[in-house]
């Protein structure tokens, strides 16, 4: 079990959030659905745009879950592209495989070691909500770094804790109080959903997020507030050839 207040580190905490995410993987597109009122597809589409993918293009989606980012990519790859989801929870890899799209392929692997990807071989890489359950964010950003092409774009969508006052105070009633106890009662897994919003609380601010994705080889490093604040967009790009 995830021991709110004091969420586990390293290997620890990959373990246990992977069981997570396997118990919930069933509610979970229905979850994301609720708690985001819907909102979860447009931001899924803002994720699309800033990737900059074009028609034939080729994409990596890390954390990738049941795959509904995956497959927007694939849309805009349109059916001479290609995308290759990554997680590490079969039983969310099994949710997304029960809905076959031509261009996608998924793959069971850890974002922070993708053995099998060649460098320099993506338009486009993303990863959704997937970055603050990742222990190691230099080894993520570098392996995004590695697997785009000269030019390419990675982008990362996070949840993030509000400064202005109306969006704290909703955030506070909604994701720390609310969204526990009505996960918890759709997924019959109360631990999974007070997972949440801790780790929102000891993920690292957005600016330190996009000094990481700098440091990290990608260039052109920016980031902005959706939603209020509640969500945080951030994108840069590996260095062109000669660059």
């Amino acid at each position: 079990m995830i021991r709110v207040g004091k969420l586990p580190s390293g290997e620890e905490r990959s373990l246990l959030v992977r069981e997570m995410f396997d118990r919930i993987a069933g509610r979970y597109d229905l979850l994301n659905t609720v708690m985001t009122a819907g909102l979860n597809r447009l931001w899924n589409r803002t994720v699309v745009d800033d990737a900059s993918l074009n028609p034939g293009g080729r994409a990596l989606d890390l954390a990738c879950g049941t795959g509904s980012l995956t497959r927007d990519l694939a849309k805009k790859a349109g059916p001479d592209g290609y995308v290759l989801g990554v997680d590490f929870s079969k039983e969310m890899l099994r949710s997304a495989w029960s809905r076959p799209v031509a261009n996608v392929e998924y793959r069971l692997g850890d974002a922070t070691d993708l053995k099998e990807v060649p460098s320099d071989s993506f338009d486009a890489a993303t990863i959704a909500y997937g970055a603050r359950n990742i222990p190691d964010l230099d080894a993520l950003f570098s392996e995004m770094e590695r697997a785009l092409k000269p030019g390419g774009v990675a982008v990362c969508l996070e949840i993030a804790r509000p400064t202005g006052g109306l969006s704290s105070r909703f955030y506070g009633l909604w994701f720390d109080t609310i969204v526990p106890k009505l996960g918890g009662l759709i997924s019959g897994d109360p631990a999974a959903y007070s997972y949440l919003p801790e780790s929102v609380k000891e993920f690292v601010a957005p600016g330190e997020l996009a000094d990481i994705i700098g440091r990290n080889g990608l260039q052109d490093v920016t980031w902005r507030r959706l939603a209020g604040g509640i969500i945080t967009l951030q994108r840069g790009t590996k260095r062109s050839k000669g660059g």
